[in-house]
């Protein structure tokens, strides 16, 4: 990690992909910030709580959680390694794609846009599109991280919903 141009930390291993940014991941973070929603989510996933632990895309762990969906067994990832691409916009099928399509249109729905995403990748604006996506997944009341998938911060309780544009 390093500090970005307006002094906030820049995870590149956060660069979903397929675009998404994996910082507002659940299992990021159920792992990074809080035992009580690993707890939650673990017992929803049915595994252990030390098994839901994810470092982003770009160091997909090979053990740990075993969801058949992300992660490891993510077919986006292997679909990417089979063909020997990094991003989805490498692919020659690229947007095209069904898996892509699959994911960027439910991503769509919920305020991000993997192909506007994938277009600041490619154009070299990761540190650029890191922060906006920093910025864009916290909390406003606390200014803690928050997740896309749940509607109240798990750390002070406020509704997210109109942060994520819901």
């Amino acid at each position: 990690m390093r500090r970005g141009s307006v002094g906030t930390l820049v995870n590149k291993n956060l660069v979903g992909r397929c675009g998404l940014y994996c910082g507002f991941c659940l299992i990021y973070r159920a792992g990074k910030d809080s035992e009580k929603l690993r707890r939650a989510v673990a017992r929803r996933s049915k595994c252990k709580p030390e098994d839901i632990r994810c470092e982003g895309c770009q160091t997909v762990l090979v053990d740990g959680w075993d969801n058949a969906r992300w992660g490891k067994n993510c077919k986006i990832i292997k679909c990417q390694e089979a063909k020997g691409v990094r991003f989805c916009y490498e692919c020659n099928v690229y947007p095209d794609c069904k898996r892509f399509r699959s994911i960027a249109d439910h991503s769509l729905k919920r305020g991000e846009d993997l192909v506007a995403n994938l277009a600041k990748i490619k154009a070299g604006k990761v540190e650029e599109w890191l922060e906006e996506e920093d910025k864009k997944w916290r909390c406003p009341k606390c200014g803690k991280p928050i997740s896309l998938y749940i509607n109240e911060c798990h750390w002070c309780g406020a509704d997210t919903r109109k942060a994520k544009g819901g």
